[in-house]
């Protein structure tokens, strides 16, 4: 673990926590540990006494089968993300949490975080909703992969990516960098590395979307939306952000 010697830039879902709330979480912060990608953050079942903020990279959470070589990817973390803070409460979590590519965290003891929300209960408050957007987004993924059809699940889930970029300053309106394999697509929304191919080349011939070398290009994104049946309201963006993006 390295020093900060720079405070973390807020960025994502953590902007939304007041500047008090802000500065009171990155005096909580002990250092910064990198993990490179693919490599095992923390195992299911493991205990945990800390909780990490994702500064760069991708994380993703991935329940285990009865075997190692069966899992499914229940979520992705980008920079501005909480990882794990709900296991400050649990003590432990029910899944494994994996880097997807390079990454850099934020180390927060369980111990200053105790103390934090005993000193400041406003600011715990506040993580408190954080934990409450990443259950909002856990729930969306249950929808995309119960309720939509195969164009629909790559869809919905490319719109959301864009739009939890944007968030994060890390896309514009004409596409994102997407740093997972057709395997990981696959994982994320219920299905194949072959049948997420055929219908990336749907969106490509339907002039949605191009996703080409680990970038996606727009094209329509009101289309993208509508095969996606995608709001972004569980993002909880007010009406006059809907669509936005």
């Amino acid at each position: 673990m390295t020093p900060i010697t720079t405070p973390p830039t807020r960025r994502g879902m953590s902007a939304r926590l007041s500047d008090t709330d802000w500065e009171a979480v990155v005096a909580c912060c002990t250092g910064i540990e990198t993990w490179s990608a693919r490599s095992l953050i923390s195992r299911k079942g493991d205990p945990l006494d800390r909780s990490l903020l994702l500064l760069d990279g991708w994380v993703g959470r991935h329940v285990p089968g009865p075997h190692r070589d069966l899992r499914e990817l229940v979520a992705l973390e980008i920079p501005g993300d909480f990882v794990d803070l709900h296991s400050f409460p649990l003590g432990t979590l029910d899944h494994d949490v994996t880097a997807m590519t390079d990454v850099r965290m934020a180390v927060l003891p369980h111990d200053k975080l105790r103390a934090l929300m005993q000193d400041r209960p406003e600011t715990a408050l506040a993580l408190w909703g954080q934990t409450q957007l990443d259950a909002a987004i856990h729930r969306y993924w249950s929808f995309r992969v119960g309720a939509l059809r195969a164009s629909g699940r790559v869809a919905n889930f490319l719109c959301e990516m864009h739009s939890r970029l944007m968030l994060a300053d890390l896309a514009d309106p004409t596409g994102f960098d997407l740093p997972l394999t057709q395997a990981d697509l696959g994982e994320a929304c219920g299905m194949s590395a072959v049948h997420v191919n055929r219908v990336m080349r749907e969106l490509r011939e339907g002039a949605s979307c191009t996703v080409r070398d680990g970038r996606v290009q727009i094209h329509d994104y009101d289309r993208l939306c509508r095969i996606g049946q995608f709001e972004p309201y569980f993002l909880t963006f007010g009406p006059d952000q809907a669509g936005s993006a």
